[in-house]
């Protein structure tokens, strides 16, 4: 999912303390107090132990997180780093309203700009100064992504294109209006690649629907996006629950849970301490528990900023690091 999703989602990363924080630090402590117990006696974790962690994750996933809704701030109340990018990015341009929205662990500022030009050139900018995405034109993306759009939007209106500068690699994030009147939003590398589309529960799977509807409790489908890369596809789900707070995960076309977001009160103290370490003076901006092996182990998959550059990496329960993650 991209930055420009997730601040429209508004997320964050904090958990919400209640009780439950409670029953995810004695599912926590239980799961290592057996997972060192059974590496003593030489057992191998597998079978039911693996069906107990994995039954554990998922009681800790029961914490959502907390939604904050964006505000209109002035340039003076954004941070320091962040006015510095938006002057530089407004330039001769005239600079409109400024939008403060938590998302992701980091507070996100969407700036609306009228260029020199004319036209609009509404821009993302990160708490601590990274430019994040930048509004474009069809006629300024590459050839192939010009003609994807086109076949996205099809008889429809085109909204929106905003350039995703905040990954590994430059992507499109285009919105558009059907025929019908329903907001389409969806992906695209510059090679024209679709990467990510915005999709319905018609339009999935049966048993991604039902594990969908398994985790759903007095909630409400937020969001749903199927996912397109080389190690097949899958589907990031949000769910709002009845309090406002969201849950996010992501399930295979089989309807198997692949991966959950969690909060670091939920990752093993060795591999929390890990992932600090690693991460440095960098920002920790999510935190996901997969639930595909890797290495022999169930890892926790980081996204983070380090240098004004991504930094996503995986470690596993007891801070073994398993790579930069892609």
């Amino acid at each position: 999912m991209s930055c420009n999703q997730l601040t429209r989602l508004a997320r964050r990363p904090e958990c919400i303390l209640s009780s439950t924080v409670n029953i995810i630090i004695a599912i926590t402590i239980t799961t290592t107090i057996v997972a060192i117990t059974m590496r003593d006696r030489g057992l191998k974790a597998g079978g039911a132990w693996l069906k107990v962690f994995i039954v554990a994750s998922l009681l800790c996933g029961a914490v959502a997180f907390a939604d904050e809704p964006s505000k209109t701030v002035t340039l003076s109340e954004t941070t320091p780093a962040a006015q510095k990018t938006i002057q530089a990015q407004v330039g001769n341009g005239t600079m409109g309203a400024i939008n403060e929205t938590p998302a992701d662990g980091e507070i996100v500022y969407e700036v609306d700009l009228t260029a020199k030009d004319g036209t609009d050139r509404d821009f993302s900018v990160a708490d601590d100064g990274t430019l994040l995405s930048v509004e474009v034109e069809a006629a300024e993306i590459p050839a192939p992504a010009q003609t994807a759009v086109k076949t996205l939007v099809g008889d429809g209106d085109l909204d929106s294109i905003d350039k995703n500068l905040d990954d590994l690699e430059v992507n499109y994030e285009v919105e558009w209006t059907t025929k019908d009147g329903r907001d389409k939003s969806a992906t695209i590398a510059g090679d024209g690649t679709l990467m990510s589309a915005e999709v319905t529960t018609n339009e999935i799977p049966a048993a991604v629907k039902a594990t969908i509807a398994g985790r759903m409790g007095g909630g409400t489908l937020d969001s749903l996006y199927e996912n397109f890369d080389d190690s097949g596809t899958n589907f990031d789900i949000e769910i709002k629950e009845a309090d406002g707070r969201k849950n996010s995960f992501t399930v295979d076309m089989d309807g198997n849970l692949s991966s959950m977001e969690i909060s670091t009160a939920q990752v093993p103290p060795s591999a929390l301490r890990a992932i600090r370490e690693r991460m440095g003076d960098g920002k920790i901006l999510r935190i996901d528990k997969s639930f595909v092996k890797r290495a022999g182990v169930l890892p926790y998959e980081v996204q983070g900023r380090k240098d004004g550059k991504p930094f996503d990496f995986s470690v596993g329960p007891r801070g073994r690091f398993l790579g930069m993650d892609d």
